[in-house]
Parts: C-alpha cells; sequence; structure tokens
C-alpha cells in the first residue's frame, strides 16, 4: 500500500524537515541505509511506513511511538 502523502510534496517536504530534525537532535533511526544524510534517512523512513502522519495509521494516541508519529 503506497502512502498518500507520497504524492503531497508540501507534506513529504515537512515530514522529511521534522524528522531529520529529530535525528539530528539524536533520535534512534527506524532503517539503515549506507548514506549519512540524515534528510535521505527521513525520506527512506517514510517511503518504508516507518514514520507516517498522526491518524494515518489508526492508532490511537496510546499506541503510537512517540518518535515517529507526528502530529
Amino acid at each position: 500500500m503506497k502512502n498518500s502523502y507520497l504524492d503531497n510534496k508540501y507534506l513529504l517536504t515537512m515530514m522529511i524537515a521534522k524528522r531529520a530534525k529529530q535525528l539530528n537532535q539524536g533520535y534512534k533511526p527506524l532503517v539503515t541505509i549506507n548514506d549519512k544524510s540524515n534528510r535521505l534517512l527521513a525520506l527512506k523512513e517514510i517511503e518504508e511506513g516507518k514514520v507516517y502522519v498522526k491518524g494515518e495509521k489508526g492508532l490511537s494516541p496510546d499506541e503510537s511511538v512517540e518518535n515517529n508519529v507526528f502530529s
């Protein structure tokens, strides 16, 4: 299933920026890549569905993981 926000370049840009900032602050990466760029790492996490917009997965706030859900 393709993430619908991958087609929305503005939302995708905001998600990448926010996740890259989290990675710069020391959050653990959710995927492994050979590149050291946090922007590319964030994009890969989003692409693989590891990071998503709150409400997209249908999880309640209690079930969501703090570092991979954006509100």
